[in-house]
Order: structure tokens, then sequence, then C-alpha cells
């Protein structure tokens, strides 16, 4: 018998090893599918006249799906019975159950709600139009949407016709035809009508089409439409026309659990300091754990540097009765120290201090703000909107000449943001605007247009005897950065009010 040699036997053993840890995989696809579906055929077409179906069927390229289509779909003129919108495998089915009226124009817009199943590409602004008359109506009316007390766009706004001119008819009735405003707060209605409509954006935050003046903000155009013709450039501020307040727990404490006597609840106090250390021009505001029904300011002891040399100081209890505020011309960079006696108060459930609180500090440096100075150009909008005598809006495009305050007797407000909250508020006067004690950062800046002089925003009012408008709100583009040690200079900044 013949055999192997033994390199050959070992090569053979190899390569049965490499065999049977073989595995066939499935080659890899091409590149990623980014691309939309596409309509491919409508019945009837789209664009049809004389319209007379109760069902349309929408044929597209590839297997599709329907995402949000609740929120995103838009029927107009707003039917009372939404049709049925089914999806299956490449086709859309739509079965009309409301009763069409005659010689007008439909609008079906399903936004991004048709997308591909595979990669979830979306159809963007899916429209279907017919018309049951001759002809399809092609007015349009165009418009963006800001919020007036920060002059920013909004894009949670519902915006909204009515061929009914009554002014309770946004609180009672749907409207006749409504759009969403996108994320730069543009909104667009077309295949309109001509005829008169009354125009209403609100903040529907329960999606009803109806106004709650205690809970959605609104924007108005105090004039019916009188649409012959395409309007664009509208520009509305929503508001809210009552002040939103933080609700109180009015909650009864739990009572103590047996045995745990001794974790009753405590006064304490806690002092509000910037990264540790205390502003030069603040006041230092020490909160306490629960309202105080009385206190005496002569048992608090606020001394200084590290001799402990008493000082004086200005006292204040803020409306809440839980924070108090004690005002003194800081000394840069220097320690103090503040004392509050056990008997300085006493809290609504009766309770004191356990003992004397300590609280020692020390203040900042004048090298650890900025300083921010502004300087500003003024003028009117190219764009201007005004009301002729048969109270039909207008909407011209011309240059108008540059104005200053003290012409045109404009009251300007200047508002410094950092984040959500409100810096530092004051008049514009002189073109020029400068604030110390910045903490450095990046910050916003808006300006109000004061309309009445009283130096703070004011919101409108809808249903009042006279309707009124908010104060309008500009916010500048971009971000002002503040750097620490440093006179940070913006000039030739400009801003642009509708009037």
């Amino acid at each position: 018998m013949r055999r192997w040699p033994a390199y050959l036997l070992v090569f053979f053993l190899i390569l049965l090893g490499f065999t049977r840890c073989a595995q066939i995989v499935a080659p890899t696809g091409g590149p990623k599918d980014t691309l939309p579906p596409f309509l491919i055929s409508a019945t009837p077409p789209d664009s049809t006249l004389r319209f007379k179906a109760s069902n349309i069927e929408l044929n597209f390229n590839e297997f599709i799906q329907l995402q949000d289509l609740q929120k995103q779909l838009i029927i107009a003129p707003n039917p009372k019975r939404q049709p049925e919108i089914r999806s299956k495998l490449r086709t859309i089915s739509i079965r009309w159950t409301d009763t069409l009226k005659p010689n007008t124009t439909y609008t079906i817009n399903m936004g991004n709600a048709i997308q591909d199943i595979d990669e979830g590409n979306p159809l963007k602004n899916f429209r279907y139009v017919f018309a049951t008359g001759d002809y399809l109506d092609s007015l349009e009316i165009s418009g963006r949407i800001l919020d007036a007390e920060t002059g920013l766009p909004d894009s949670l706004v519902s915006v909204m016709l009515y061929d009914s001119l009554e002014d309770s008819v946004v609180t009672k009735d749907k409207p006749l035809y409504y759009a969403r405003t996108a994320g730069d707060g543009n909104f667009l209605f077309q295949n309109l009508p001509h005829g008169v409509f009354k125009l209403f954006a609100i903040r529907d935050g329960n999606g009803d089409l109806i106004y709650d003046d205690s809970t959605e903000a609104i924007a108005f155009v105090p004039q019916p439409l009188h649409l012959d013709s395409s309007i664009g450039n509208i520009n509305l501020y929503d508001f809210l026309e009552k002040a939103t307040t933080a609700a109180k727990d009015t909650t009864a404490p739990a009572p103590p659990e047996k045995g745990k006597e001794e974790k009753k609840r405590k006064l304490t106090t806690q002092a509000q300091l910037n990264s540790g250390a205390q502003d030069l021009n603040r006041p230092l505001t020490i909160h306490f754990s629960a309202p105080l029904v009385t206190y005496d300011s002569a048992r608090l002891q606020l001394s200084e540097d590290t001799s402990f040399r008493p000082v004086s100081f200005g006292f204040s209890l803020d409306s809440t009765r839980q924070s108090i505020a004690l005002s003194y011309k800081w000394k840069e960079e220097t320690p103090y120290r503040l004392i509050i006696d056990t008997s300085f108060a006493v809290d609504t459930g009766g309770i004191r201090l356990t003992g004397p609180d300590t609280l020692q500090f020390k203040t900042k440096a004048l090298s650890d703000y900025g300083s921010l100075t502004l300087g500003f150009e003024y003028g009117v909008p190219v764009d201007t909107a005004h009301v002729s005598s048969d109270s039909t809006l207008v909407h011209e495009r011309q240059p108008v000449p540059a104005i200053e305050p003290s012409d045109s007797g404009d009251h300007y407000v200047v508002q410094l943001m950092h984040d959500k909250d409100m810096i530092a508020s004051a008049p514009l006067k002189n073109n020029t605007w400068k604030i110390p004690f910045l903490d450095p950062g990046d910050y916003q800046v808006r300006v109000l247009k004061d309309d009445n002089g009283n130096g703070v925003w004011d919101r409108g009012c809808y249903y009042c005897p006279v309707k009124r408008q908010p104060e309008k709100v500009f916010t500048l583009p971009g971000k002002f950065n503040v750097k620490a040690n440093w006179d940070n200079d913006y000039n030739h900044l400009k801003f642009f009010f509708l009037r």
C-alpha cells in the first residue's frame, strides 16, 4: 500500500479545515437608498375638473407606508367628515365620505407622511388637487408668524381662514381653510377662491382648531381680507392674552410616620452665589425653605474683610416672603461674613432656625467680568403693509429712508438674554447701549418697540372693546460673545420693525 508523504497529509488536513469553516455570505448591497417614493399614476388624475368620484387611488413606484398622517394631513376646505385613507403595498386609497361642495377646489395635503418602507425616505409636501367646478382656484396667501415676546419664528402654529366675519368665530367654529407654520414660521395657503376672509393664527396645543384664550397664543389681522389677488408677506405676532402663572402646590404635607418624629421639618437657608462668589453689582440673596411670618433684620450681622468689621446694609423681603436681599456696595475680592441669628425669623409652621447660621463668602474680581457695548442704526422695513380705505390689506415693496427714534417718537428697549433668562433690560438712548459686570459667555439681544413707553413688553388683546396688537420684539441674529476683563464692542447693528 502506497503511503502519502507527511507534507501532503498536512496540506490535505489544512485544506479540509478551510472548507469546513467557510460560510456562504450574501453579497453586499449597493449604496443606501436615499430617494423618496414618487407618484406613478392617480385615478382620477391630479388636477381633475368636474370631479364626481368618491374614491381616489394613488400608485407609487415602490412599497410605501403612512407615518403620522393624522398630524400631517390637511384637507381644504376643511370637511365635516374626514375621508378614509389607507395604504397597501404601492397604493394609497382615499374614500371620500363627505358631500363635495359645487364649484369648489379641494386640496389633500399629506405633508411628509408618505414614506418608503425600507428606509423611511419621505415624499415631502405631497398634494393632490381636484375641483368640482370648471376650473382650479389659484389664489394664495402667505406670510410668517413670529412670537411677539421674543421676535423669533413660531413653528407650532395653526393659521386659519374663515368666511364668517364674526369676531367670535375663532372660539366656536372650525376654519374653512387652515395651514401649519414651517420651522421658519412661514405659512402658505394655495388654491384659494376669491372672497372675503378673516385670518387668525393660534398655537393650537390640543389640536382642535378652536381658540382657548386662557392657554393658547393668538395672532390676528384686524380687518377682513378681500382676496381678489394673491397676498404675500403678511407678518403676524402671536401672544398669550393672559399671563401664565405657575400653579401652587396645595397638597397638605403628609403626617410623619411613626418612629420618625426625629425627622421633623427644619427651617434652612441657602445663599445664591455666582460660582461660589458674590457678584459686585447685585444684592446678596438668601433663600429660606419656608415662607417667613415674622422677621427682624436687626438679627442679621454683616462684616467685612478679615477683621470682621461690621457694616450697614439695605434689607428687603420678596413678595413670596421666602427670600431676603442684602444690598451693599461690595468691594472686589474681599471676604465677608453674614451671621443669621436663631431668633431672626419664624416661618409659617412656627419654626425657627435650630442655631445661628454663619455664611462666609468672597466677592468676585472686576477682572472676572466683561462689559458689552452695542451701537445701533435704525430703519423701517422694506416690506410694509397697511390697510386702505376699503379695509383691504395692501402690501408694498419699496425702499424707505432710515429714521432715528427722535424723528419718529418711537421708544426702544434693549433686552439682554442668556439662555431663557433676561439678564438686563434698559431703554436705548443716543444709539448706544452699554452694560458692565457681565459674566463671560454668549448672549442674545432683543429690541422691544416700546409703544407706550413703560419699559416692558405689553401683550395684545383680541377680546377687548378696542382690539390691541402686542408690542413687537426683534431678536438680533447670532450670539454676542462677552470675554472677561474686556470691553466687548459691537457697532453698526441694524434692526427693522414691521409697522
